[in-house]
């Protein structure tokens, strides 16, 4: 789905059962608005595609815990479909970033649009991954599929092409691309228990496995595999055809767990990778592009958001 095609009111599931009440995922409080695109979401804090019109949207970083809003001044892309990123950490700054990426999402020389709402204004920065030998080099964004993180000042996300994770903190001065431990299917990355996790599915002698990787050593660039399994454990045996037809949704922050959706009518089911269990949690629906994101509720008031 393209990201600037308006879509029905987002629908909350809670995959975890606790006893406090989920969030009210009601928008009223939102300035007015004929409907609302969720495009990221980084620690409690959402980025929203607010239309007011078939051709006319803005943005808008709310908290659905505090009902806190602000609008966002547009960008020098505005009107055309980009593809948008929330960086924020309430445990280092309260304030966050928005990264607005080139049309078609991909980053040429065009380079990207940073917002900080520190000082309330976008800034442009060139595009620091390209090659100098090669000025025709570029890095193509994957979809909200494989997820992006927000860590250590940085915002990660799986590229194509040469098969890296790329990053590029705030600022727009450190570009890095960090080498993938394994190439295989669409692949997921996520912050988990504080640091950097790669997951995919590889074919190796005639099966299938999920491998989870981890980097702890941030600056030494070294995954460590941290799981292997049979994906038939998941899927079902004789159904890993269905593989071609998953969703990955997050990680667990804390835990050893991973929720992903699988088969025809989306079933959403956790996998718990210390003791290799598969909870089915509820049927999504069928979808024919369906979008994900974890969502964990910010109770803190933000100056920002006034």
């Amino acid at each position: 789905m393209p990201e600037s095609k308006p879509a029905p009111a987002p629908c909350f599931t809670d995959v975890i059962g606790t006893v406090r009440p989920l969030v009210s995922p009601l928008s009223d409080f939102l300035p007015q608005h004929q409907s609302i695109f969720l495009l990221s979401c980084c620690n409690g804090l959402l980025l929203c595609r607010c239309w007011e019109g078939q051709d006319d949207f803005h943005y808008v970083v709310c908290n659905l815990a505090t009902e806190e809003w602000v609008r966002l001044p547009d960008s020098v892309n505005a009107g055309t479909d980009c593809m948008a990123r929330l960086a924020f950490d309430p445990a280092v700054l309260d304030h966050f970033h928005v990264f607005e990426f080139s049309e078609g999402h991909e980053i040429r020389q065009a380079g990207m649009e940073v917002y900080s709402s520190k000082t309330g204004g976008w800034v442009h920065k060139e595009n620091g991954w390209i090659d100098t030998e090669d000025d025709e080099a570029f890095v193509y964004l994957v979809g909200h599929h494989s997820g992006d993180v927000f860590l250590n000042g940085c915002l990660h996300f799986v590229a194509m092409d040469p098969g890296i994770v790329a990053a590029v903190d705030t600022e727009g001065k450190t570009w890095r691309n960090i080498p993938v431990p394994a190439v295989g299917s669409i692949p997921l990355i996520q912050k988990s228990q504080g640091c950097l996790h790669f997951a995919t599915f590889v074919k190796t002698d005639g099966m299938v496995l999920l491998v989870v990787f981890v980097l702890e050593n941030y600056r030494g660039q070294e995954w460590i595999l941290k799981h292997s399994t049979d994906a038939s454990y998941i899927f079902g045996e004789g159904e890993i055809d269905l593989i071609l037809g998953f969703q990955w949704v997050a990680m667990h922050p804390d835990c050893n767990v991973i929720f992903l959706t699988v088969g025809w009518d989306n079933t959403l089911v956790s996998y718990d990778m210390d003791h290799h269990k598969v909870q089915e949690i509820c049927d999504l629906g069928r979808d024919d592009s369906p979008r994900y994101l974890p969502y964990v509720p910010l109770y803190s008031e933000l100056q920002t958001l006034h």
